[in-house]
């Protein structure tokens, strides 16, 4: 058996646990996370553990013999060893962290895969670092989603030979090659600090302007959301922009086959907090849509420079905004960017590539 981790199953962005819930291990998978969820498309025992106590929480890190007897990680390590579980991957380092002692306890093999921000912001806290150094010693794996990640936690301290570069793949079948609509833009992306929803806006509505034809559709929430919808009335691009909100996958999968150029402006927080690579963006660059985007962490390793679409850099609102415009201004750059990017991404963004490398590197 195998058993996947995480603190929550339900939180919309993140895909790619659901991704890696139905296909490390389809039927042969248990679950263990601090929050309860109901998902009939996640079949199978679920320990939702754990109501915090001072006692707990106060050992929620520690990484030895010690923790292996708190009573959060006695409870994992029995439901582990009650359900034969040999293989446990945790999402995010600061959970693998938690659990670590438990997996090791019932005598499993443990991995952990870090996604972005559990890779730069957390890093700032000298004693998250201890920890992840006593992680890197202990447990049999990691992975990244890009080699930015991969080298922050080598610079720290992970063993090179112990890290696998394992981007989250999409599902190809379900972004299928779409020429959109000429100046239909897109963005997707929950409205905080490294995502910059505000700039992305900014750069749009100044791109756009005189451009009735171009509009924007602006998927997510967050508490950045009364910012950039300031920026956009700021701007006179109100009527060109409209703000989705939070809206199940489905409804992205619907809508960015009527975009032909997507929009997104990561940029480093000032905490630290970095993305990974945006799953978003290879969703884009599978459906055939142009991307705008910023060199920042992973995206470059995904969207090529000229190729599969513009970068700048971060912060450069007017950058981001000439770019857009030359697009808008260029559907033939425009559909060619969007067929690199959408050849790209079925070759080496695959899902099902993605969860063989886990499965081979976990030995499943």
């Amino acid at each position: 058996m195998f058993a996947l981790a995480v603190g929550n199953f339900s939180v919309t962005s993140q895909t790619f646990v659901h991704q890696h819930a139905q296909k490390i291990a389809p039927g042969s998978t248990v679950f263990v996370s601090h929050q309860s969820f109901d998902n009939p498309d996640l079949p199978g025992p679920h320990l939702y553990a754990l109501k915090r106590t001072p006692q707990v929480a106060k050992s929620d890190f520690q990484v030895g013999p010690l923790a292996r007897f708190t009573p959060r990680n006695r409870l994992i390590s029995q439901f582990l060893k009650h359900h034969g579980v040999h293989t446990m991957m945790a999402e995010f380092g600061t959970y693998g962290v938690k659990i670590l002692p438990a997996a090791k306890a019932a005598g499993c093999q443990f991995y952990v895969h870090f996604h972005g921000w559990d890779a730069s912001s957390v890093l700032n806290d000298p004693t998250f670092v201890r920890r992840y150094k006593k992680m890197f010693q202990i447990a049999d794996g990691f992975f990244a989603p890009s080699r930015f990640i991969a080298d922050k936690l080598i610079k720290i301290g992970c063993p090179d030979d112990k890290i696998w570069v394992t981007p989250c793949g999409i599902e190809i079948a379900d972004f299928p090659y779409s020429k959109g609509t000429p100046g239909r833009c897109l963005a997707v992306g929950r409205f905080i600090d490294k995502k910059a929803p505000h700039i992305t806006v900014e750069a749009f509505a100044k791109a756009a302007k005189g451009n009735l034809d171009a509009h924007l559709d602006f998927v997510g929430d967050g508490p950045m959301m009364d910012e950039a919808k300031s920026v956009a009335e700021k701007f006179g691009a109100s009527d060109q922009i409209t703000f989705h909100g939070e809206q199940p996958h489905a409804f992205v999968k619907e809508l960015i086959q009527t975009c032909n150029i997507f929009l997104q402006h990561s940029v480093t927080a000032e905490n630290g907090n970095v993305e990974g690579l945006p799953v978003a963006i290879l969703e884009a660059m599978c459906a055939g849509v142009a991307v705008v985007s910023t060199r920042h962490s992973g995206i470059p390793e995904a969207v090529l420079e000229n190729e599969t679409g513009l970068l700048c850099d971060e912060h450069e609102v007017d950058q981001m905004a000439a770019s857009i415009r030359h697009l808008l201004t260029d559907p033939e750059l425009t559909a060619k960017l969007g067929l690199a990017g959408h050849e790209r991404a079925k070759s080496q963004f695959d899902i099902d590539l993605s969860i063989s490398i886990l499965r081979s590197k976990m030995r499943l």
